[in-house]
């Protein structure tokens, strides 16, 4: 009888320690957030900074050099089309009109006289009163005076061309932006190089520049609708859509490692706020896609494992017991991760991106495939269905430590775990 009792007590004992070995054990959940995959609308936007410019401008400079001696229009006022807007000094520019009108007047006179001698010589010549070689002088000098007067007619056309570039109109109807000389200053007037005097821009119709990395360009087409946030104005956006994309790029620090190749991209502006002024500065998020009645998930709960780990059989658990496959599925799947471990040795591993599905208490590595993303979202075109729940965070689980068939606990929206405990801060 005492020796049975000895015999119970020792099973007792190893019983027991086997428990507690069991206990220790025993995987540990990894604390995790979730949600369920639902049907939204993602909108795939570029987003870009830019100046605001009136669509047309025209910087108005002086044709001929002459000091300004009438300013007639002040910046900021608005000038209708063929109004006067400057007048230079016209002094010099009528003496040369005089000048070749006078010039012309002569040739005149003289190619008249000449026509009348080449006329009498003629007659002449037919009544054999002077030789061929007389008439082909007169001839001669008749032709001379014509090119002289047309040479005549060409200065007095310019002398006049130039007096009336002395008085300086409106090109188009619109707004003086920008008045760079003042009355008394000199207008250094030249055919090669402008000095500009006033700009003048129709503000009924602005524009916004903006510069797009070359990246995000290739995804932006003619049409796009655009939202625009003026600096100056916040907390409101307006309209916009894009008409112009640049094919010649600028490129920033070129040469180093800090080049930075954007592409001009112009926005026409749907929606003008009376308070808008041309050189504003605005940022603006172009609409590049929109799908809607598709599967988002949170861009957070998007990660990437080898591609041998998302491949691998999961090894089968009972959540209620604790067992595990037998060892002949282990050793299965062992060998399976040490062949690829060896490859690895020699060739890097391809990476998938995959989303975490709940199933029960533990998770299952999904290779997914990505459409479009918003801010916040990303499309998924496959791997994926409505009502799955997906781990969301921590982003210390789905990192590092989620893999295939480990266990987890789902924390609620007040920080408890589903047992009511605090969870853990890892």
């Amino acid at each position: 009888m005492k020796k049975w009792i000895i015999i119970g007590v020792v099973i007792l004992v190893v019983g027991a320690v086997v428990v507690l070995n069991v206990l220790q054990k025993k995987e540990k959940a990894i604390q995790v957030q979730t949600t369920k995959v639902k049907l939204t609308t993602i909108e795939s936007k570029v987003s870009a900074s830019g100046t605001i410019l009136p669509v047309i401008q025209v910087d108005i400079s002086a044709n001929v050099a002459g000091e300004i001696t009438k300013m007639y229009i002040k910046e900021g006022e608005f000038v209708e089309e063929g109004q006067v807007l400057a007048q230079l000094d016209k002094v010099r520019y009528e003496a040369e009109l005089d000048r070749a009108k006078s010039v012309y007047n002569s040739r005149k006179s003289s190619l008249g006289l000449t026509k009348k001698e080449l006329k009498r010589s003629k007659a002449l010549y037919k009544a054999k009163n002077i030789s061929e070689s007389q008439l082909d002088q007169v001839v001669a000098n008749y032709e001379i005076g014509t090119n002289n007067l047309e040479q005549a007619k060409a200065s007095l056309d310019q002398a006049k061309d130039n007096l009336n570039k002395t008085t300086i109109f409106a090109p188009i109807s619109g707004t003086v932006i920008a008045l760079r000389k003042e009355q008394g200053e000199i207008a250094m007037g030249s055919t090669f190089q402008a000095d500009i005097i006033m700009s003048i821009g129709d503000l009924t119709q602005m524009e916004v520049e903006v510069e797009v990395n070359e990246n995000d360009v290739v995804e932006v087409s003619i049409g796009d609708s655009v939202d625009i946030e003026i600096d100056a104005i916040p907390d409101t956006s307006f309209k916009g859509v894009v008409t112009e994309i640049a094919h010649s790029a600028s490129t920033l620090g070129a040469g180093t490692q800090e080049s930075v190749t954007n592409y001009n991209v112009v926005v026409s502006m749907l929606e003008i706020p009376k308070e808008l002024r041309p050189g504003m500065s605005a940022a603006v998020e172009i609409l590049t896609e929109k799908h809607e009645n598709v599967i988002g998930v949170p861009i957070q709960s998007i990660t990437v494992r080898p591609e041998n780990k998302v491949n691998i059989k999961t090894l089968k658990r009972d959540n209620r017991s604790g067992k595990k496959a037998d060892k002949k599925s282990m050793k299965g799947d062992s060998s399976k991760v040490e062949k690829t471990s060896g490859y690895n040795m020699y060739k890097k591993e391809k990476m998938l991106e995959v989303a975490f599905i709940v199933i029960d208490d533990t998770v299952k590595a999904v290779p997914i495939e990505i459409g479009i993303a918003s801010e916040d979202l990303f499309e998924i075109k496959s791997g994926l269905s409505v009502g799955d729940e997906i781990v969301t965070g921590s982003h210390a689980a789905l990192s590092r430590e989620l893999q295939t068939g480990k266990l987890v606990e789902k924390d609620s929206a007040d920080g408890k775990n589903k047992h009511g405990k605090r969870k853990e801060r890892r």
